[in-house]
């Protein structure tokens, strides 16, 4: 969908004020993980420096599903619990005892959480923040099908207002959140969602970092983020000012390995594709211009798919009947898989981008030598290498 230029941020998966007495430095979490796929559990730290999730505590989840995690931490953080390679929750450690329970069959979209109010608080944001982001994802949809068979009906101009409005909401809610919090974690939590949702425009998602920084001046997460931010901003405006574009911060780096399930819920990953030039390609069904890409990637999988070259589809999809009715109907013959959890896809951290469709060409020995290959630079890139 739309895209901003990029920028170095991480978009966070799925997730205000500390309380009184609590002492965040050596925190525990605790609780109940129902229909986990794997007793083992991980506690991994979400860096504000662009740097990743590190593990900071691992254990096993018991038969009853109980688990218990430490960690220390200087200044208030954001913490992932991972199961099965995939987050099963987020929390900020704003309290020594927090309480976090799921079921990951039912509640792990809204886990019970206690002694958190942090935590509490991304959790609602989110609710209504997904209820905002799919009535723009549908009003974008419609505009891109009708714009397809009929684009002189009148109804594109309503609805081009309509999603104009919802998307003037959306920013409206994340500035009121981000202004109003005392968690510098849920702060820098939003701001990467509004980097990465493209709801806000980057000078914007500046100046309220900046904010954030004179309101919480010791915190030195948020400086770290307001400094990458700095230069993003800079990049940004040099470009747009016509001198050389910054490079994708992954390109000629290894590819980050992901590991979720095909359509068929087997589990496949990206590093299984050693040893070929393989093009991975992050698309959704409900993403109008990936499905107009779509016909351009068939063709140059038919042209060069005998020559040491694959395709890996990796969607943004939550609805799998969806996904699937999609690439049947695109005739996407090659490898898919999702963990189908929309904008809060691991995908989306782990690569770095902030819009669809998106894609990266890994060579034979796993390093990404280039990106953003659409239309005729995609078969182009594809002859050079592929010769």
């Amino acid at each position: 969908m739309k895209q901003t230029a990029a920028i170095i941020l991480i978009a966070i998966v799925t997730l205000t004020s500390c309380n009184a007495g609590s002492d965040p430095n050596n925190f525990t979490v605790s609780g109940k993980i129902e229909n986990a796929p794997s007793s083992d559990i991980f506690l991994e730290q979400v860096g504000y420096d662009n740097t990743g999730q590190k593990t900071v505590d691992s254990g096993k989840i018991a038969a009853d599903g109980s688990y218990s995690l430490k960690a220390a931490s200087k200044e208030q953080s954001l913490y992932v619990l991972m199961v099965d390679h995939k987050s099963v929750a987020v929390f900020i450690n704003d309290n020594s005892d927090i309480k976090i329970s799921t079921n990951l069959t039912t509640t792990y979209r809204s886990p019970y959480v206690s002694n958190s109010d942090a935590t509490k608080s991304i959790y609602e944001f989110l609710n209504t923040f997904r209820e905002k982001d799919s009535l723009l994802g549908i009003t974008y949809y419609q505009i891109d099908s009708i714009s397809k068979t009929n684009p002189n009906d009148s109804l594109l101009f309503v609805l081009e207002q309509y999603g104009g409005k919802i998307l003037s909401s959306l920013d409206d809610y994340m500035k009121s959140f981000i202004q109003k919090s005392n968690s510098p974690a849920a702060i820098y939590y939003v701001l990467n969602i509004a980097a990465s949702k493209n709801a806000m425009q980057l000078a914007e998602i500046d100046s309220l970092t900046g904010q954030a920084v004179a309101k919480f001046k010791e915190h030195s997460g948020l400086a770290a983020f307001k400094s990458l931010l700095t230069q993003a901003v800079a990049a940004n405006t040099a470009q747009q000012n016509g001198a050389a574009s910054t490079s994708y911060p992954l390109l000629n780096q290894q590819a980050p390995d992901l590991i979720m399930n095909d359509i068929n819920g087997k589990q496949m990953s990206i590093s299984s594709f050693k040893g070929k030039y393989v093009l991975v390609d992050f698309w959704a069904s409900w993403c109008g211009p990936c499905r107009q890409e779509n016909p351009n990637i068939v063709a140059a999988y038919n042209k060069f798919k005998d020559k040491n070259f694959a395709i890996l589809g990796i969607s943004l999809d939550e609805d799998k009947d969806a996904w699937q009715a999609a690439i049947k109907k695109d005739g996407l013959s090659w490898n898919q898989m999702s963990d189908l959890k929309h904008w809060e896809s691991a995908a989306v951290s782990a690569y770095q981008f902030n819009g669809i469709p998106f894609n990266v060409l890994i060579d034979p020995g796993g390093k990404i030598i280039a990106q953003s290959l659409r239309g005729p630079a995609l078969e182009a890139k594809l002859a050079e290498v592929l010769q």
